[in-house]
């Protein structure tokens, strides 16, 4: 089709713009190469772009409370991409919260290696993540869909006020849709459905806005993206470049037959816990991502914290079943609300578990036992009829087994909403996430030590998410000194 049939095409198919409508006559590949074309993709195959921005990501998944403002983190980005192959390099350097790290990544739609002096490590972990973010950059997008075979078009729809032309593929999960403006061949969003490990799945959107001309190239000066209609990642474009090859760094990966699959971070792996005894009826039971904490007191079993999810939940009901056989009533203590520590809270509740967590929990746990999981159905939405959500608050403490537990408000300056246990017939702590660093003092270990002197708990030994069984004495040692009244 010639571009004055296209555009003429478009046009007539455009005529009526009220929500989404089917559309015939177009070619997919054409609008795509007419996208390349209008972005100036094709004609920069024998250069390569130097890209240098900022993302701004936000952190809900672990900041102090669910509800904004959020922990932000900035991410200044050095990237070299090529227009010829699709493989974007890039070197970035991130700040949050006090803590900085940088790492060069390099990759494409098919695999992700970390660059470590001259070599690439081939890393499923990062291909996941990028995944995530290799979208915000417009024309790996089309790279990638130019050489899909299974590109069609869809429809057409209304979006941001205008008609769009929508084009789907199936993708590395699951299918996408494409919107591309037909005034002027542009992308506008790439539309897509993500697994998750809390909410199920998310309904995700790169949005590309604020075009602007780079030498022969017109690119976005901003993109976006948004999970659920809320923006989880701002990238604003600083100085970009068209460069010659032999100025860029090596943009070179291995060959790979088969395309790499994307994994979930190290710390979301629910691999198998060992075992830690701290007593006859008390243990840890930790794998390189997190800790929790299994006790019986009387007939009843007590998890605090129920960490990475469904899978998680199953090894975790293996070792007490190991530890503790019989059936046993089973109580869910949450301290935290951090969203990996609680991807396990709904498997629980398909199980019969009840719930014990800070009385400010309550709504958030709701909404992640309510959320529907459409995706891949987990065992809540399997039995969702029969399940049923006990939730107990803890407002000042709660008394848990007849006395024998305590669970209280850490309450410090940064652990509001946060819970500590006591299990006081083996004088032992479990200090949810609020010790971390046992090598130098810390807000967190101030704050714990703090709760546990207003308290007037006398912990023997401690445990949390990520550290391990030790000595109380070691933690008091980094606290603050109390200031005199």
């Amino acid at each position: 089709m010639t571009p004055l049939l296209l555009i003429t095409a478009l046009v007539a198919a455009l005529a009526d713009t009220g929500g989404c409508r089917p559309v015939s006559g177009l070619d997919a590949h054409a609008l795509l190469v007419r996208a390349a074309t209008a972005t100036g993709l094709d004609t920069a195959r024998r250069t390569v772009l130097e890209v240098h921005g900022y993302d701004v990501v936000q952190h809900a998944y672990e900041s102090d409370r669910t509800y904004p403002p959020f922990l932000a983190e900035v991410q200044s980005l050095d990237e070299w991409f090529d227009p010829a192959s699709g493989v974007q390099r890039t070197t970035s350097h991130s700040t949050i919260a006090g803590y900085e790290y940088g790492l060069t990544t390099i990759g494409d739609e098919r695999a992700s290696y970390l660059v470590r002096d001259t070599a690439l490590v081939p890393n499923p972990a990062l291909h996941g993540a990028l995944y995530q973010t290799r979208p915000l950059d417009v024309w790996a997008v089309l790279t990638d869909w130019l050489e899909a075979t299974d590109v069609r078009v869809a429809e057409r729809c209304t979006y941001r006020d205008y008609p769009r032309i929508v084009l789907s593929r199936r993708g590395v999960r699951g299918p996408e849709r494409l919107y591309l403006d037909p005034k002027s061949g542009y992308p506008e969003k790439l539309d897509r459905e993500e697994p998750h490990y809390l909410w199920g799945q998310v309904h995700v959107e790169f949005v590309w806005s604020t075009w602007e001309r780079v030498q022969d190239a017109h690119l976005p000066g901003a993109a976006f993206r948004m999970e659920d209609g809320e923006t989880q990642i701002a990238r604003t474009f600083g100085v970009r470049r068209l460069a010659p090859r032999d100025s860029a760094p090596s943009l070179a990966v291995p060959a790979h037959e088969t395309a790499m699959t994307p994994a979930i971070a190290a710390f979301l792996a629910p691999n198998r816990p060992d075992t830690t005894r701290v007593s006859d009826n008390v243990f840890v039971l930790r794998n390189a991502g997190y800790g929790e904490v299994v006790a019986l007191d009387r007939d009843t079993v007590y998890v605090f914290d129920a960490t990475q999810g469904e899978e998680r939940v199953r090894q975790d009901s293996t070792w007490i079943s190991t530890l503790f056989p019989g059936r046993h009533p089973i109580v869910v203590v949450v301290t935290d609300l951090a969203w990996p520590h609680v991807a396990g809270v709904r498997a629980w509740v398909a199980r019969g578990a009840t719930i014990v967590s800070h009385r400010a929990s309550r709504a958030f746990l709701e909404r992640v036992v309510n959320r529907r999981w459409t995706l891949a159905p987990d065992a809540l939405e399997r039995h969702r009829s029969r399940a049923v959500f006990r939730f107990r608050a803890v407002s000042d403490s709660m008394s848990l087994a007849g006395g024998d537990i305590d669970v209280f408000p850490i309450d410090g300056a940064a652990s509001e909403v946060a819970l500590a246990a006591f299990i006081r017939p083996a004088r032992f702590l479990w200090a949810s996430d609020y010790i971390q660093d046992l090598r130098a003092p810390t807000q967190y270990v101030d704050d714990i030590v703090a709760a546990v002197r207003r308290t007037g708990v006398a912990p023997s030994r401690v445990a949390a998410e990520h550290a391990p069984l030790s000595d109380w004495a070691r933690v008091s040692a980094l606290a603050a000194p109390v200031s005199s009244p």
